[in-house]
């Protein structure tokens, strides 16, 4: 491998970025550009999750922030639009997690990081089947932020098993979080509007600073369109 690195770059390496540089910079706008009507998107009614996504990325501090995903659609959704600039600021687990797993991931952080924001973000299936561990973080004073994107069902299912949706409804899927949390002795918001959605961040984060953990709720929209299977075309 040095060897072939040598011969394509010479002894002394590639003596400027700068190029390279410019055309990630290019080509990442173009995406923006391609995707800015669901991350923008300020439509009435249920929120997208890419506005959810996006107002996350614009607004966290990435110097003191630890992010992660939960399994399903929540991490396809987040994976190509989260940017990390610092090391351990954006975990990403794959495939190879489990639903719910996320909130025990985002424990662990703040426990690594006391001084840091630490954040997953988890759909209501991924929550449902790990939300009474939130009371974990009340009681062990780990002030977390669980950003829950809401849509009622599980996302994608109706292409997979389309008779039992039709018939049976089989992928809906329901609860108040919000109550729950607060049943906990948590700090919870359901926030239904997509204009709401930065303030209840700024809101959200400050409530961890209190000390006290977080959900934020956001009554969200199915969204079955992913940028990573638009590229792949699966």
């Amino acid at each position: 491998l040095i060897t072939a690195a040598r011969q394509a770059l010479g002894d002394r390496g590639r003596t400027s970025n700068t190029d390279t540089i410019a055309e990630i910079a290019q080509l990442k706008q173009a995406f923006f550009d391609e995707w800015s009507d669901r991350l923008l998107c300020d439509d009435a009614g249920a929120i997208s999750p890419y506005r959810v996504i996006h107002e996350m990325n614009t607004l966290f501090d990435k110097t003191k922030t630890v992010v992660t995903h939960d399994a399903g659609n929540p991490r396809d959704q987040i994976v190509p639009f989260y940017d990390a600039i610092t090391p351990r600021g954006y975990l990403g687990w794959g495939k190879s997690t489990h639903l719910g797993s996320s909130l025990g991931m985002a424990l662990g952080g703040k426990l690594a990081r006391p001084d840091w924001l630490s954040v997953n973000f988890i759909g209501d299936a991924g929550f449902g089947q790990t939300a009474n561990d939130f009371e974990t973080a009340v009681r062990s004073n780990l002030p977390i932020m669980t950003v829950l994107v809401n849509n009622g069902v599980m996302g994608g299912y109706g292409a997979y098993m389309p008779d039992a949706v039709e018939r049976y409804q089989s992928s809906a899927l329901g609860g108040d979080y919000t109550a729950m949390v607060k049943a906990m002795g948590g700090y919870a918001e359901r926030i239904e509007k997509a204009s709401d959605v930065r303030a209840a961040l700024i809101r959200g984060t400050e409530q961890t600073q209190t000390g006290t953990p977080v959900l934020l709720e956001f009554i969200t929209r199915e969204e079955p369109v992913l940028a990573m299977a638009n590229k792949w075309g699966m």
